[in-house]
């Protein structure tokens, strides 16, 4: 009898222990910190993940109209969020740019400049051609 209640014992307090990791883990969804922006990178779910350099990074967030403080600010949320979870949304108080990976191909939509396409291949923007993989 007592060896079953060690046994629950152990079990519920492993089960507290998971719960703690999993819920302080990814209790907060975002990658922001407090105090060092006003803009959120949110993570969103993908099913395509990719990992870019820096260039990538700076050419990207270029493009989608970040200054160059706010891209070194934001610019290693933006590519843990792409590496982790494929796609994320910068926010300030509204979403001001969605990231999105799709094969080789980084989609960015933004609420004031537009939508680009991102080849990370060769490293410059511009439409995938229909025989491109990935499509």
């Amino acid at each position: 009898m007592k060896s079953n209640r060690r046994k629950n014992g152990r079990v519920v307090a492993i089960w507290f222990l998971l719960a703690h990791l999993v819920f302080g883990a990814t209790g907060c969804s975002s990658l922001h910190s407090p105090g060092r922006s006003e803009f959120e990178v949110i993570p969103l779910n993908n099913r395509d993940v990719a990992t870019l350099s820096s260039d990538d990074i700076v050419r990207v967030m270029r493009r989608a109209g970040f200054s160059d403080d706010q891209i070194l600010e934001l610019g290693t949320d933006l590519r843990n969020g792409l590496l982790l979870s494929g796609a994320v949304q910068v926010k300030k108080k509204k979403v001001e740019a969605i990231f999105a990976v799709r094969g080789a191909y980084i989609y960015i939509t933004t609420r004031l400049r537009g939508s680009f396409i991102y080849d990370l291949k060769i490293g410059e923007f511009g439409l995938p051609t229909p025989t491109s993989p990935g499509l």
